[in-house]
């Protein structure tokens, strides 16, 4: 009896829920952040018109190397180390 007054309850709820996210309209926000507006940042490098393509490669190239060396620091820290780095 307890598990059915709860199972009511819930359904109520769940029910309550989603009228209220149907009638409501989703805004979507820009996305925030360092990692963001870095992606951002890259993004502008390379639709700038004013660079040439050689100029774009070598920015390609730098860009592929520091994330690996970042990929490769992230993975030589192990996961149990608890010192502050």
């Amino acid at each position: 009896s307890v598990v059915i007054v709860l199972f009511l309850v819930f359904i109520i709820a769940t029910i309550r829920e989603f009228n209220a996210m149907s009638s409501a309209k989703f805004v979507e926000e820009k996305e925030g952040g360092p990692r963001a507006e870095m992606l951002r940042m890259i993004a502008k490098l390379f639709t700038d018109d004013r660079l040439g393509e050689l100029t774009k490669e070598n920015l390609n190239i730098a860009v592929k190397n520091a994330l690996e060396d970042l990929s490769l620091k992230d993975s030589a820290v192990p996961d149990n180390d608890n010192r502050d780095i």
